[in-house]
This record gives structure tokens, C-alpha cells and sequence, in this order.
């Protein structure tokens, strides 16, 4: 399961059942002027004689990163190392990746160092996040296994929600998502048990013995080899269920759902992601200290009150409403439109409207997307584009997201480009059942872009690409390939249709399966790419071409 912090990340994260093989921590911040030093701990518990199984301590003064261990005293120190990434000002982003036997760390995409085990992997709990850095937002990732388990620390409580995404197998018969209230599954709160010869989703309970069925929907949102996003909510008396951004059924609490402490998930689907979603405090502030730059993506996903009106995103200069506003996004269902609008020098400028997308009427899970230009802002909800807004006032000095109104918030986030062409290494070997998610923008006078899986880090080709997958804008057409031994293959351009446009964001899904790759285009299956290279030695991803590309996505 993904955990992800969007607001000021605390000293302390736990870790929900410890690290597992197939982990990977994700640290996105900032090394502060004037630092001498900070650290990244992984700890066994949140005392401060806890043993340290990893203590990563990047030191600006004197340009190195030691490591080491403290197990009821601190070994030997490691201080080996390529580079040094964590230069004053700096931004950063640490991916701490537990493989087989050691951590691998990368910095920026760059593979950075190694670092034995030193005791068992399970016995870390907690993540401690050292002074000396500013951190805008941590994730955590458990490897997505089928089958799959997971606890809820805390339990699970109104306005908290699951997020599933995934892909049936061509021969699915059946899936089961369970939320548990033992680590057993001997007591299930809600069991949802998609059967793909019945086309029938059967929800249940076991307390003590399973109850009465509850199945018989206007439709089955689930396909065979399709792609499916699944959202499980808890209300005030029931969990509401979502498949592909709609509303499919409810399922009334036949325990207190604060008794679910576990979800399992297995049968015969492939697990992209499973994410938790907490809600974020009322009025939540992000700061931005570095100020918004072109290019970047802010992504806010929530859903309505179940009796709510309104809510507002806000791209601020100051700490209050009553500073500068670069956008004031509303949507307003009961006035059926969405109000923009900018505050300069203290005054509100003149409204501008737009028809208010049937997410929010209808009170729809959401994903806002704002992609900020040179001066103005493109908004999108739910993949699709709503308008654009011409900013009257400076779009780079605006430094926090203001989140408020009747909605539950579960992240508001900014995504930075990255520098292109961006290489990447991947976490672990591509296995199948192993994703690569990449979000962008494509540029307005976009020839061409390129996602690469690659064998080796080479920028220019110097190197097997195990997957090409070129979409061309002047034929629009999306041509695969494979580079081999130092020439290219024949061209695959066999597609259902061409889904990229100049100006619009995507995002493009790639799921390796036994003898093909499966490309999902925004959340639809596009093509399937037969293997020519063993999946195996694919270990980097490379990006290039027309589009601004934003940090990808490894599960």
C-alpha cells in the first residue's frame, strides 16, 4: 500500500507492518541554505535509543553522505560515494528501495549507493525525518504482491478511503477485496467479490459466519484485460464504492467499521496500486517555499461532503485569503458552475464562469489537475480539460495551496518537470505484474515524445530498449520498437486510435506480463508489445521528446 504525506511530513511516519522485499521510500525536499547537515533514519521503533537499522546523513559542509547503523551502539560508517547531490538550495528526491538483501538508494533518478542489511528488514517501523532539510511530501510503497495484505494502524474511520488500481487477467474468473477486522480474515466487514462468469459483484460480511448476499447492479464495471480504478469510501454509515470514476454501489456497515484494522486482496487481477487516503486538515496550507515555476502540475484528489456545496483550491502568495490569489478555483453546485477568479492589491477581479463537470454535481471522486504556464493555468478534472485562466497577477509568486470547503481533501501536491532527457533507474527488476507509470503534458507544437524501458542508463541510444513507444504527432501515430545490438527492429503501428494531443496532459500505464508489455493510455487499454528482450534486463526508463514530463511512477 502507498502512503503518501502532502502536508508538513512529522519527525516521526510509521511504517504499517514494517518494511517488506519490494519496498521503496520516497523523500521529496530541499536542502536548506546554511545547512551543515540533516538525516533520513529507518528506525525500529520512535524512542530516541531505538535501534537504527539505516542512518542516511547527507553533510553539506564537508560534501559527503555517511551511513551507517545504530544497534544499541553506532558501527562502522560507509562513506563511499559517486557524487554529491545534496548541494545548499538544492531540491532533491531520495528513493530508498529494499531489495533482497540491501537498500539501493537513488537520488534525482540517479542510481547513488548500496547499503547491506544489518538486521532483519521486518523490524523497522518507523521513518524519522532529521532537521537541516525543508520535506514537501513523503511516500511510502509496499511492494504490490497478489495476494495482498495490509494493516490499518489506526483502524479505519469516516471520511477515509482505499484507492485499487489494477488490471484483470485475460482469464479472470474472480477478485476478492476484503476489509478485515483480524489478521486472519476470520472476521470480514465488507467483502467485494467481482465473479466474471456471473458478471455479478457479490458484497458480504463474515461475523461469525457469513450473512446474506448483496448483489444484482445495473451494470459490471469490471472487463477482462482491462484496467479498473476502484475507490472504497467510509461514510457515516456505510462504504460507497467507486469503479472508473463513477458511482457504482454502497454496502451498510453490518460491524463498526473502526473494528477494520486489515485489507487483503487477491484472485486474478494484477495490482498497480494500492493507496491509503487520509483526509487532510481543515483549510490545509502547502507552502511552496521556492515559489510556483512553468511547467508545474498541482494535483488535489478528494471527493464532496455528502450534503456539500462548494470548496475552493487557492494558489496563494500569502498566508490568508486576504493576500494576493494567482487562481481561485469554486466549484458551486448549487449555482452549477465553477467560479475563477484572482485577488490583487486586496481587490477580487472580475468572475469568470464555467459549466460545472458532472463530477461535482454528481459528487464524484475528483482529481483536479492545474498545469501552471507562463501566465496563465490549464485545469483539468478527472483527465478531462475544463478551461484555461489567464492569471492577472505574477504566477511565480505564489507560494501555497489552500485547500478548504465541504470536501474531503486526500492530497494537493505539486509535481515539478523533469529535466529532459530524464533516465531513471527502476526500483527492482521489471517482473511480471510489475507496473511504470508516466504522467505529462505534451507541448503545443509537440513532433514526438519517447518512453523507453531500457537495459542500460545511455541518453542516446547506446544501449538495448527492450520497449520504444514513440507517439508521433504528425501521423498520429504510436510506433513501438526495440533497439538491439545496436539497430532497430521492425516498427509496430497497429492502434486503435491516436489519444495524445498537443497541449493536454496523459498518462501512460505499462504493465509487463509474461510475454508482452500491456499499455494503458489515461486508464484505457491501448496496445499490447510482445517481448523481443528478456523483461529481466530491463533497468532503467528513459523520457524524451515534446512533453513535459513529470516524476514517474514504479509498482
Amino acid at each position: 500500500m502507498s502512503f503518501s504525506y502532502s502536508q508538513d511530513p512529522p519527525e516521526h511516519i510509521y511504517i504499517p507492518g514494517g518494511l517488506r522485499v519490494g519496498a521503496s521510500i520516497i523523500i521529496r525536499g530541499k536542502t536548506q541554505y546554511g545547512c551543515d547537515a540533516f538525516s533520513i533514519n529507518l528506525k525500529c521503533g520512535d524512542g530516541d535509543d531505538c535501534n537504527i537499522p539505516f542512518h542516511f546523513n547527507p553533510r553539506p559542509s564537508s560534501n559527503e553522505v555517511i551511513r551507517n547503523s545504530y544497534m544499541g551502539g553506532w558501527q562502522d560508517e560507509e562513506k563511499d560515494q559517486p557524487y554529491f547531490p545534496f548541494l545548499e538550495g538544492r531540491s532533491f528526491q531520495v528513493r530508498i528501495h529494499a531489495s533482497q538483501d540491501e537498500f539501493r538508494v537513488t537520488v534525482n533518478g540517479r542510481d547513488f549507493i548500496s547499503y547491506g542489511y544489518r538486521t532483519d528488514l521486518s523490524e523497522i517501523r518507523y521513518l524519522q525525518l532529521g532537521s537541516g532539510a525543508e520535506y514537501s511530501d513523503v511516500t511510502i510503497q509496499n511492494s504490490m504482491t497478489n495476494p495482498y495484505f495490509e494493516e490499518f494502524k489506526r483502524g479505519f474511520g469516516v471520511g477515509q478511503a482505499v484507492r485499487i488500481r489494477g488490471a484483470v487477467k485475460d482469464d479472470a474468473e474472480s477478485f476478492s477485496v476484503n476489509f478485515n477486522c483480524d489478521c486472519d480474515g476470520e472476521t470480514t466487514g465488507f467483502h467485494f467479490n467481482p465473479r466474471f462468469e456471473e458478471d455479478e459483484v457479490v458484497r458480504n460480511a463474515n461475523l461469525g459466519g457469513w450473512g446474506d448476499e448483496e448483489k444484482g447492479q445495473d451494470y459490471f464495471p469490471f472487463s477482462r484485460g482491462a484496467m479498473f480504478d476502484a475507490l472504497f469510501i467510509a461514510q457515516e454509515d456505510r462504504f460507497n464504492v467507486y469503479v472508473n470514476e463513477k458511482y457504482y454501489t454502497l454496502f451498510n456497515y453490518r460491524c463498526d467499521v473502526n473494528d477494520i484494522r486489515y485489507l487483503t486482496i487477491n484472485g486474478d487481477i494484477s495490482i498497480c496500486d494500492v493507496e491509503f487516503c487520509e483526509p487532510l486538515p481543515d483549510d490545509f496550507m502547502k507552502e511552496i517555499p521556492s515559489g510556483l515555476e512553468k511547467s508545474d502540475m498541482i494535483v488535489v484528489k478528494g471527493f464532496f461532503y455528502p450534503e456539500g456545496e462548494r470548496f475552493a483550491i487557492n494558489l496563494m502568495n500569502g498566508s490568508s485569503l486576504e493576500d494576493d490569489v494567482g487562481l481561485h478555483f469554486n466549484p458551486r453546485r448549487g449555482e452549477g458552475e465553477v467560479v475563477l477568479n484572482n485577488r490583487v492589491d486586496g481587490e477580487w477581479l472580475e468572475e469568470e464562469r464555467e459549466a460545472i463537470p458532472s463530477a461535482f454535481q454528481e459528487l464524484l471522486p475528483f482529481e483536479v489537475k492545474i498545469v501552471v504556464k507562463k501566465n496563465k493555468f490549464k485545469i483539468y478534472v478527472n483527465g478531462k480539460k475544463l478551461t484555461s485562466f489567464r492569471s492577472r497577477c505574477d504566477v511565480e509568486a505564489m507560494r501555497r495551496i489552500n485547500v478548504n470547503g465541504d470536501a474531503y481533501f486526500y492530497q494537493a501536491k505539486l509535481l515539478r518537470r523533469l529535466e529532459l532527457p530524464s533516465v531513471e533507474r527502476i526500483p527492482s527488476s521489471l517482473q511480471p505484474g510489475g507496473w511504470v507509470v508516466v504522467n505529462g503534458t505534451a507541448k503545443k507544437e509537440a513532433q514526438s515524445f519517447a518512453i523507453n524501458l531500457q537495459c542500460g542508463d545511455s541518453e542516446d541510444y547506446n544501449t538495448d530498449v527492450a520497449l520504444h513507444f514513440n507517439p508521433r504527432f504528425s501521423g498520429e501515430d504510436s510506433v513501438r520498437n526495440t533497439h538491439e545490438d545496436g539497430s532497430w527492429g521492425d516498427e509496430e503501428l497497429e492502434q486503435p486510435n491516436f489519444p495524445f494531443e498537443p497541449k493536454d496532459a496523459f498518462e501512460v500505464a505499462i504493465n509487463c506480463l509474461e510475454d508482452r508489455y500491456r499499455i494503458y493510455v489515461n486508464g484505457y487499454h491501448y496496445v499490447d508489445y510482445n517481448h523481443r528482450i528478456d523483461y529481466h534486463r530491463v533497468c532503467h526508463l528513459m523520457l524524451i521528446g515534446d512533453a513535459n514530463f513529470f516524476e514517474p511512477e514504479f509498482f
